[in-house]
């Protein structure tokens, strides 16, 4: 049995809301032992988000908290600070998300607690970064899709600008966290040093824009909203049947070649308005809406086996349910269950977990319920 790659590694884990305890919870992964820092009245504000609710936690801290344990201190006073710093005497990486500046008046800043233990890796994660005109302004996961561009990029043509249902700011966040804080521990494995990590979540969402923005530096053209189709290439998008939608994608001229050979498609083939890619691309207008329009005469299933025969990439637009029932993510255990008040609740697995740490999850921790088991096993009391 694997204890992870992270097996002896300790993280105190002062985050909370989504972007830090992401992080931290893949941290748990691998192997670290985690302790979580949780205000002790409240906790963590997502255990009150929702319903739905079990115990004292809503569906966010159900999600983003396995494999750590809860310690309840209030950072404000000064036995909390007190606390905090003789765990962080003790750890090797440091994670908090508040608002910048918020830590130094707590007295935890990267200063206070390299004082007192100089190789820690200290990682703040923040919506804009630490330092730049914006990094004091008030940042959550909607309001970094607004400021990076992706709602604007998001939508149907000609209808409001929507953000993306999964939270990717705080993910790109939280996984960007991630790769640094395993990057800065392999440093230190080799100098013994340790080191400040800024991470922002505004820097993660750009990263994920890579090809509009490159798009943007070929061109100058201000990417404008596509619904579920492509920019470069058609057909590359959702589609009507008899009975649901669908998605297909034709990516090169061997697909199309498929595509074109199926009977009911065979005329597109020989209309030089759809000659090559460019062509189809620029003659979108018309392709798509008679691509559709042959495609709702029959119901989804029979065009999916017609498509996969062919070797064409077509897929359902699957609802939460249906996604849950696919035997590819049993096969793959892909679906975890975790036990929090008196319940057994189905969460997402780790796509990480061949490096993970093997046996049981530890299931998200009730407010507080270790913070005698760890101030004694770290030896601060």
């Amino acid at each position: 049995m694997s204890a992870g790659p992270l097996a002896g590694v300790r993280i105190l884990d002062t985050t909370r809301a989504l972007a830090g305890p992401l992080c931290t919870m893949v941290l748990g992964d691998l192997g670290a032992d985690v302790v979580k820092i949780e205000e002790p009245r409240a906790g963590d504000e997502t255990r009150h988000w929702g319903p739905p609710f079990a115990g004292d936690a809503g569906p966010t801290l159900i999600g983003y908290n396995r494999n750590k344990r809860s310690v309840a201190l209030d950072l404000r006073t000064s036995e909390g600070r007190e606390t905090c710093l003789a765990l962080a005497r003790r750890c090797d990486v440091f994670v908090e998300n508040f608002r910048p500046g918020t830590v130094k008046r707590f007295g935890l800043d990267y200063a206070a607690v390299r004082a007192v233990r100089p190789d820690v890796i200290y990682c703040s994660i923040s919506g804009y970064g630490q330092d730049g005109p914006m990094a004091k302004r008030p940042a959550v996961d909607l309001m970094v899709q607004a400021v990076g561009g992706l709602m604007a990029q998001t939508g149907e043509p000609d209808g409001r600008p929507v953000k993306a249902a999964a939270p990717v700011a705080d993910t790109m966040g939280g996984l960007s966290a991630v790769v640094t804080v395993m990057g800065a521990l392999m440093e230190r494995g080799r100098t013994g040093e340790g080191c400040y990590l800024d991470i922002s979540m505004l820097d993660g969402l750009v990263a994920l824009m890579g090809q509009s923005i490159a798009a943007w530096g070929m061109s100058d053209a201000t990417p404008r909203r596509w619904g579920n189709a492509h920019p470069l290439m058609a057909p590359y998008e959702s589609l009507r049947c008899a009975d649901r939608e669908i998605v297909i994608a034709v990516t090169n001229e061997k697909t199309w070649a498929s595509f074109v050979e199926l009977p009911e498609f065979a005329a597109f083939g020989a209309d030089p308005r759809y000659a090559d890619p460019p062509a189809r691309n620029t003659n979108r207008a018309t392709l798509v809406p008679a691509i559709e329009a042959i495609l709702m005469t029959r119901p989804a299933a029979e065009w999916l086996a017609a498509f996969d025969a062919a070797g064409i990439p077509a897929e359902p637009i699957n609802t939460l349910p249906e996604v849950m029932a696919l035997e590819q993510l049993a096969r793959r255990g892909m679906l975890q269950q975790v036990d929090y008040a008196g319940r057994r609740i189905t969460t997402a697995g780790m796509p990480w977990k061949a490096v993970a740490r093997d046996g049981d999850l530890r299931s998200p921790p009730a407010l507080g319920a270790h913070t005698e088991e760890v101030l004694r096993e770290w030896g601060v009391v």
